[in-house]
């Protein structure tokens, strides 16, 4: 398809550390979820099936990460979207290996005591194109979807830091440091 993100793959074919690190990813969102259970809040998990990163809007109709979601999981992630108004509060859990970014955004949305949490990573070596995008743009966009792209939720996020690597800032040259 002309409009396949650079795919950073199914999370299920990770193997070595990054595997090892993934599994983290999802046991902290797994615990983090059960926080927020907790204090009486419903909280969302995604197990994305793929992870792609779109990083020239032309091409792609849209930029930043693409996470799959199966049905089962996006459809309440939709209904809390709607029922919330959207989610005016985020938090982003980060772990820079040195190769690749591991992260888990919270959402949250305070009036309806309801959270969304999203797991991706990518490898900053390997998506120099993303990066680039996410200093252009100031920004990161997040797309959550079933696999039939019914509807595409996206969370726009204005501190792109928290995406980067540790010490991310930019040399003259437009690499990172």
């Amino acid at each position: 398809m002309p409009n396949d993100p650079d795919t950073v793959g199914d999370p299920d074919t990770l193997s070595g550390d990054r595997l090892s690190h993934w599994e983290r990813v999802m046991e902290d969102m797994a615990a983090t979820a059960e926080e927020y259970r907790e204090r009486g809040w419903d909280a969302h998990e995604v197990h994305p099936g793929d992870i792609g990163l779109f990083a020239d809007e032309e091409t792609a109709g849209r930029t930043g990460i693409d996470l799959l979601a199966p049905d089962n999981e996006f459809d309440p992630v939709a209904e809390a979207f709607d029922a919330a108004g959207g989610f005016e509060n985020a938090e982003v859990f980060r772990a820079d290996t040195g190769s690749t970014i591991f992260f888990v955004v919270a959402l949250e949305s305070p009036e309806t005591e309801t959270a969304v949490l999203l797991p991706a990573y990518y490898s900053p070596p390997e998506h120099e194109g993303f990066m680039d995008e996410i200093y252009e743009a100031g920004e990161v966009r997040i797309h959550v979807r079933p696999l039939n792209e019914r509807r595409v939720l996206t969370f726009v996020h204005e501190d792109p830091s928290l995406f980067l690597p540790d010490h991310g800032e930019r040399d003259g040259d437009g690499s990172t440091a």
